[in-house]
């Protein structure tokens, strides 16, 4: 508790403080992200090559900085067997695998309040929802969820839209509610679109599947004028015709407008790609014609079946820099598909094709680039950058790297951190060690998976054994306690809440207000807090 002194000592230096602070241009708490927007203080030498370091794994929930990016990083789950309180009521145990789902599944909500992570292999609750701001476990699975294959809803922050069996429902997951919910046609195995799908943007259309492909339909999840409203359920008739002889079924979802139902399939090559076009009116699924010499790959060249240029690990967004055209970017596919557009410029290894008529276009530059393994672009309140992680490639750029890197073709990168895992195990434990990296919203932080069992000094993690854990990256300045790309009089109104608190500890530290963990918020911190007033970058 403050005592009377201190608190009339601390309200005489916040009232100095504010009386020369307000004299400066005061700027919003949420900077705008238009799509030339970058992140201050971030490394952008899309050249240069840079060694992985030699760099132990760092303690759970304790803030450090990387030394080859100066980003800033935190460890957001603990090593397997941990105890660990929720924050709602009742406490849990860290599995093995205590990390997000996948590159193009968001873990943030979307007010950015909320984070859902795994925590399977021995953990309990085998998933999880951490605090936004700091980490902090702050709820368990409701006891009356049945948890299928779940995604945040773009719109409304406590809603995960999840497909379990022939159900598709809004799930309040705050307040253990069903909201809304849908009996489909068939059964979806318990995937959203065999796991790699998405709802629209606007969280309106979304694509189910069953579990090989062969029947597929839309649901309108919030009709709007001239159709009635929910509770009517509106869903589009069965689609049969997705299937192709010898090829195996991999994922299907909606695209960002809502416009187009793509397809991919992974034998016997892997992703191949295919456009639909979703009609407005009865939602019937169709292939799309794409135009007369369009770039094609090898395996298919039929334009009137809707193949595109076919991408590995890809993710779909709306391009900014084309009248916000739907695209779907990731790693080239060298060998069965052109390395260079009809003019005949080399693309880079990360492209972007254009749903609408297979455009394809490069978005990074080729010349000594690493391998990328997994593009994410749900930054979609960050148009125009696409976050690319890429594989180990000594002597490379953007070498076991993630990285972000402007749509218009620039080449533009921010270059973020190295992700220090080791896949040599195979099988699932060399799956889930992955990083994946997925961007917030606005792009300001990135989660990514790690065991850090490579390129790392004592301590190290464990490559074949359950030990991998999320971590964030963060380049916001420090004393940003909400997250907004800038310290401002909000960050202050939540230091305040904390002032002289003690006990902080990993990973909440009095919800972030103890900036330099001491255990207690106080005038170092606030010094601390002071030295970074209305900056906005790390």
């Amino acid at each position: 508790m403050m005592l009377l002194s201190q608190s009339r000592a601390l309200t005489g230096v916040v009232i100095g403080f504010l009386l020369v602070v307000t004299s400066s241009l005061y700027a919003e708490m949420s900077l705008p992200l238009d799509p030339n927007y970058t992140i201050p203080g971030l490394v952008n030498d899309s050249t240069a090559v840079y060694a992985i370091p030699q760099f132990p794994k760092q303690p759970y929930g304790v803030p450090f900085i990387y030394p080859t990016f100066h980003t800033r990083l935190i460890r957001i789950a603990a090593v397997p067997g941990q105890s660990f309180p929720i924050e709602s009521g009742g406490s849990g145990i860290w599995g093995g695998n205590a990390r997000h789902h996948y590159s193009k599944d968001q873990p943030w909500n979307s007010d950015g309040s909320l984070i859902a992570i795994l925590n399977e292999e021995n953990g309990s609750p085998s998933a999880l929802i951490l605090d936004g701001d700091t980490y902090q476990v702050k709820y368990g699975k409701c006891g009356n969820y049945i948890l299928g294959d779940d995604r945040w809803h773009p719109l409304y922050p406590n809603i995960r839209i999840n497909a379990r069996s022939s159900t598709l429902e809004w799930f309040d997951v705050v307040n253990c509610t069903q909201v809304r919910s849908w009996s489909l046609p068939f059964s979806t195995g318990s995937a959203f679109g065999s796991y790699e799908g998405n709802p629209s943007f606007d969280g309106r259309f979304a694509v189910m599947c069953n579990s090989d492909g062969s029947k597929l339909c839309v649901v309108d999840m919030d009709p709007q004028p001239p159709f009635a409203p929910y509770p009517d359920k509106r869903i589009g008739p069965v689609f049969t015709g997705a299937t192709v002889s010898g090829m195996g079924f991999d994922w299907a979802s909606v695209s960002p407008s809502g416009k187009y139902c793509v397809v991919a399939y992974d034998s016997p090559d892997t992703d191949h790609l295919r456009v639909f076009d979703i009609n407005s009116t009865t939602l019937a699924i169709t292939p799309r014609t794409m135009p007369t010499g369009s770039l094609e790959c090898s395996c298919h060249t039929d334009v009137n079946d809707g193949w595109i240029y076919h991408l590995g690990h890809a993710d779909m967004t709306l391009n900014p820099f084309d009248a916000n055209e739907d695209v779907i970017i990731g790693q080239i596919r060298s060998g069965y598909c052109p390395s260079k557009n009809p003019g005949g410029s080399t693309f880079g290894k990360v492209v972007m094709v254009r749903l609408r008529d297979n455009t394809v276009s490069t978005v990074t530059t080729g010349t000594n680039e690493a391998s990328p393994f997994h593009i994410s672009t749900r930054n979609f309140m960050r148009p125009g950058w696409a976050y690319v992680t890429y594989w180990p490639g000594s002597g490379k750029k953007f070498n076991d790297e993630i990285i972000a890197v402007k749509m218009d073709g620039s080449g533009n990168v921010e270059r973020l951190a190295q992700t220090h895992s080791n896949t040599d195990a195979g099988g699932d434990i060399g799956y889930y060690a992955e990083p994946q990296a997925v961007p917030s919203l606005d792009g300001r932080r990135v989660i990514f998976a790690s065991n850090w069992a490579s390129n790392c000094s004592p301590p190290c993690g464990s490559y074949d054994t359950w030990d991998i854990q999320d971590y964030a990256i963060e380049t916001m300045p420090v004393g940003d306690l909400t997250h907004g790309g800038l310290v401002d009089f909000e960050d202050l109104e939540w230091f305040l809440l904390s002032w002289l608190d003690d006990g902080c500890v990993a990973p909440g530290w009095c919800g972030g207000s103890d900036l330099n963990q001491s255990s207690t918020v106080d005038f170092t911190d606030f010094s601390k807090f002071a030295d970074n007033w209305l900056k906005d970058s790390f």
